[in-house]
């Protein structure tokens, strides 16, 4: 029998994206995700690794933005001690995810309104999700539902991701074809506003090659990474602004490949007593 729990799903998305559109395209890509999702799936690899900068050794996992549940599953490949807990805000996703593990734990919930107990689990981790999000409220969730002495880990991507993407459209129109992403200094404000303690941030550039730009569109499409911001051009493309957008990102095939730069930010951060009482604060204000 499927575990699966569903909250109250609050539209608190990054308010420069269409929530409507977030949940329609990753319902779409949940039956495929896994096959389209590589790089999402090496990333979420190097998060498990490190959760064993964190000690002690948490019992309970909270994978935030599970998608399918690779991250919780990878997490309990290596520490099998460890019980998951997934929370995704798209029901096809948080199905998928139970489709793998019948047993495990699986909310649909926003990442900003999690269906959580304050100060329940002791470790959470969220792979690529926080560009999606209202990233300060994301923080104060976390924030809330994490035990003292607690430990949050995740991944998102940082200003330099798909540059090449953003530099050929930029060729074509002045519409914008790319998300904003957060850079790191200001993700460790961020961090620090919502109360954790001593935050660590590190980057890392990752370079995906491609045979032409036709398949690096339908990596993105197919991987939940189509455009959704809410000033992106509503009409349809056309060949001829396609034909020139091609044209242009000619300028940065090397060596017979495109090249595709994704700017991955790790973060590691603590919840500490003064965690706890901002933590409160936040919770209880009128």
């Amino acid at each position: 029998m499927k575990n699966i729990t569903t909250a109250v799903v609050h539209h608190d998305s990054n308010p420069a994206l269409d929530e409507r559109s977030i949940q329609r395209q990753f319902a779409r890509v949940a039956a495929t995700y896994d096959s389209a999702s590589l790089l999402q799936k090496k990333i979420a690899n190097e998060l498990v690794d490190r959760i064993e900068l964190v000690s002690p050794s948490p019992d309970t996992l909270l994978d935030l933005g599970s998608a399918t549940g690779y991250l919780g599953r990878c997490a309990i490949e290596k520490f099998p001690a460890l019980s998951v807990i997934t929370i995704d805000r798209v029901t096809a996703m948080a199905t998928e995810s139970s489709s793998f593990d019948p047993g495990a734990s699986t909310v649909i919930a926003a990442a900003e309104k999690l269906a959580l107990a304050q100060e329940s689990v002791p470790l959470v981790l969220s792979n690529l999700l926080l560009h999606w999000c209202d990233v300060g409220a994301v923080f104060f969730e976390v924030a809330r539902v994490l035990e003292i002495g607690g430990a949050f880990l995740f991944s998102t991507l940082g200003p330099d991701t798909l540059m090449e993407l953003r530099a050929a459209w930029a060729e074509v129109d002045d519409y914008p074809h790319v998300h904003e992403f957060i850079d790191m200094h200001n993700l460790g404000d961020a961090l620090v506003t919502a109360g954790f303690s001593e935050p660590v941030l590190d980057a890392d550039r990752i370079s995906v090659t491609y045979k032409d730009v036709s398949r690096l569109v339908a990596e993105l499409r197919h991987g939940g990474g189509a455009n959704v911001r809410l000033d992106r051009r509503r009409t349809c493309t056309g060949k001829e602004r396609y034909r020139r957008f091609k044209g242009a990102y000619e300028a940065f095939r090397k060596e017979g490949r495109l090249a595709s730069t994704w700017e991955v930010i790790y973060g590691l951060a603590t919840k500490d007593r003064a965690t706890a009482v901002q933590s409160i604060s936040v919770v209880t204000r009128p």
